[in-house]
């Protein structure tokens, strides 16, 4: 997957589910780049915890969740932002 960061017109999001959570938030950052343990802000200003990663060939837990936080999605809708669902 590549993201165009140098794109301005719309800003690329990921739905994530924080650690301990079981919606999922939209966050700005690339999940990449951020460590397992680190603390994120979500766009509705909700911190959360970047879970562990799944081992190689498993499911993650997470893909189960699909509920999204309604103030996330508000905030994507008004802006346009490009979306991505993101599980650890």
């Amino acid at each position: 997957m590549v993201f165009d960061v140098f794109r301005r017109e719309s800003t690329d999001v990921f739905w994530i589910v924080g650690a301990g959570f079981r919606a999922r938030h939209a966050m700005t950052a690339l999940p990449g780049s951020v460590y397992s343990g680190a603390w994120v802000p979500a766009l509705c200003e909700m911190w959360l915890l970047i879970p562990s990663a799944t081992p190689y060939g498993q499911v993650p837990v997470t893909a189960k969740y699909t509920e999204r936080c309604p103030d996330c999605a508000n905030l994507v809708a008004r802006h346009a932002h490009r979306e991505h669902t993101w599980d650890f």
